[in-house]
C-alpha cells in the first residue's frame, strides 16, 4: 500500500543513506536495485518502504533495524544481537543448491541465531510427504560429512542429484530414506556426495 500522508518512511530511508555515506543512485546500487527510480518515488511521498525493500536494505546493512525501517517503531540501530539474515532462495532443491552459487537470493528471512543455517529454501520434493510440507522453507546448515547424526533429516547434493532425505550412516555408505513409501531407498558412497545440509528448522505455509 502507498503511504501518501507524509515522508516518514523517506526520513527513515534518508537516515540510512546519510548514515551509509551514499547517494541515492550509489545506494540504489549497493543494495542490487536495477534502478534508483524507486527510491526516489519514496522520497517524493508516492511510496513507502515495501518489505522486500527493507529486506534488502538490511541484508546489505545488519546494523539497521529492521522492524524500525519498516513502521518507525524502535530505534534506527535497535536490531537486537539475536536475530540473523539468512538468504532465501525460492526453487526446487538442484537449482538453488547448485546453480545459484553466482546467484542473488530472491529474498531474506530475519531468523533467530538459535536456528543456526545459512540459506533457506523452499521443499518442492515430496518423497518426505507425512514428515515436509511441499511447499515449506527449509532453513539448511552446511556440515562436514563425519558431522551426519545417523536417522538426521539433510538435503544431500551429488553430481547427478538432490535429494531431502532421512540419513542413515553404514559403513562408507549413507542410506538415504524417503518418508514417501512410491520412493525407493538410495545408497550412495561418501566419496560420491559433494556437499551435505543438515535440515535446522522446518516452516510450513498454509
Amino acid at each position: 500500500m502507498n503511504k501518501t500522508n507524509n515522508n516518514s518512511d523517506w526520513e527513515r530511508l534518508e537516515s540510512v543513506i546519510r548514515w551509509a555515506q551514499m547517494t541515492i543512485n550509489g545506494f540504489g546500487v549497493h543494495i542490487g536495485l536495477p534502478r534508483a527510480e524507486n527510491l526516489y518515488q519514496i522520497k517524493a511521498g508516492k511510496n513507502g518502504i515495501s518489505r522486500a525493500l527493507g529486506s534488502r536494505i538490511v541484508e546489505h546493512f545488519p546494523e539497521i533495524s529492521l522492524g524500525w525501517l519498516l513502521s518507525g517503531e524502535g530505534d534506527m540501530f535497535g536490531r537486537r544481537e539475536d536475530v540473523r539474515s539468512v538468504p532465501f532462495y525460492d526453487g526446487d532443491l538442484s537449482s538453488c543448491l547448485v546453480q545459484r552459487r553466482e546467484g542473488e537470493p530472491d529474498s531474506v528471512f530475519v531468523v533467530p541465531t538459535v536456528v543456526d543455517c545459512d540459506i533457506a529454501i523452499r521443499s518442492c520434493d515430496d518423497a518426505m510427504a507425512g514428515e515436509v510440507v511441499v511447499g515449506s522453507i527449509l532453513f539448511l546448515k552446511k556440515i562436514d560429512p563425519e558431522a551426519i547424526i545417523s536417522g538426521g533429516l539433510y538435503v544431500i547434493v551429488c553430481p547427478n542429484y538432490v535429494l531431502l532425505r532421512r540419513v542413515r550412516v553404514a559403513d562408507e555408505c549413507l542410506r538415504l530414506e524417503p518418508a514417501n513409501k512410491d520412493y525407493d531407498v538410495i545408497e550412495v558412497f561418501s566419496q560420491q556426495v559433494e556437499a551435505i545440509y543438515r535440515v535446522k528448522g522446518n516452516l510450513r505455509l498454509y
